[in-house]
């Protein structure tokens, strides 16, 4: 991954596509030709998904000629997942997901058995029916970190060292996850989370900054069963130019913000969160088991 990236690119991999291609039905649910023209938009890289390798989290919501459905959103839509040999590996609802953001949106979790290019056929009770296409590749091709994996030991801004990187947080007031360096957490004895996320800088305030103020909320600072650590995603940004990412984002691979990975005390990763993620999967991720 390159040093520098300029906030139009970062962001637009973050936003992953805003909006999947459009196609028609081919085999599977039985409709007419223009039945799935329309495109659902799709809130995830394909980087973070990756084919025969368990279940994989897919984010998507959808549009209207008024815009995105807000509150319109049904609590439940029908999803159908067509393989790149037009076989149907998936039937399943997806569940409206909107604690404490502002972007009603719906994850889908799917197992990809082999590489390709997979077509998701999703049916809203009021809204009509919507497209969308994701590519996974193999795990062995993907640069970020998944279950299992041994987590980079790095070190990361605290508040008595800033690492290199400055501001170490621009959110403001600066938030309490920087009392702990990530490779001192994960020398310890406690697990780790670590969310990557730059509230000053994110181009959608419902994506980017609602995660970090989500954490705060759900986290008793004084716990001490888990060590939180956030951190930017640019080294030393200002208005005119973001420039280098911090030496953490540069380590993960990851190319998209915000994220989060929850890592046991062996140093190995437990789960992940990318993109965006309400309450009710932040809660989820927060379970260690």
């Amino acid at each position: 991954m390159p040093d520098s990236i300029s906030r139009r690119r970062f962001l637009t991999i973050s936003a992953a596509g805003i909006a999947g291609a459009i196609a028609t039905a081919g085999c599977g649910f039985s409709r007419s030709e223009n039945q799935f023209s329309r495109a659902a938009t799709k809130w995830f890289s394909d980087q973070t998904v990756v084919a025969n390798a368990g279940l994989q989290r897919t984010v998507w919501s959808f549009r209207n000629e008024d815009g995105n459905l807000g509150d319109s959103a049904p609590e439940k839509i029908s999803v159908e997942v067509i393989s790149p040999s037009g076989e149907t590996v998936q039937i399943s609802e997806a569940a409206r997901h909107i604690d404490g953001v502002a972007l009603p949106y719906y994850p889908v979790n799917t197992i990809f058995p082999a590489a390709g290019v997979y077509e998701f056929r999703f049916q809203t009770p009021d809204h009509g029916n919507y497209v969308g296409f994701t590519s996974p590749e193999s795990k062995d091709s993907s640069q970020i970190f998944w279950p299992g994996d041994l987590f980079p030991s790095i070190k990361t801004p605290t508040n008595n060292d800033n690492a290199g990187v400055s501001p170490i947080c621009t959110r403001n007031p600066v938030c309490p996850f920087h009392e702990i360096s990530l490779d001192t957490s994960l020398s310890g004895p406690r697990p780790t989370l670590l969310i990557a996320s730059t509230p000053a800088f994110c181009g959608t305030t419902w994506m980017c900054g609602p995660v970090l103020e989500i954490l705060i909320e759900e986290i008793d600072i004084s716990n001490k069963e888990i060590d939180v650590i956030h951190t930017e995603v640019y080294a030393n940004p200002n208005s005119a130019e973001l420039g280098e990412l911090a030496p953490v984002i540069k380590a993960t691979g990851v190319i998209y913000e915000p994220f989060i990975f929850l890592i046991n005390s062996d140093g190995k990763v437990l789960k992940r969160l990318d993109h965006i993620w309400d309450r009710r999967e932040l809660k989820e991720l927060l379970i260690i088991s």
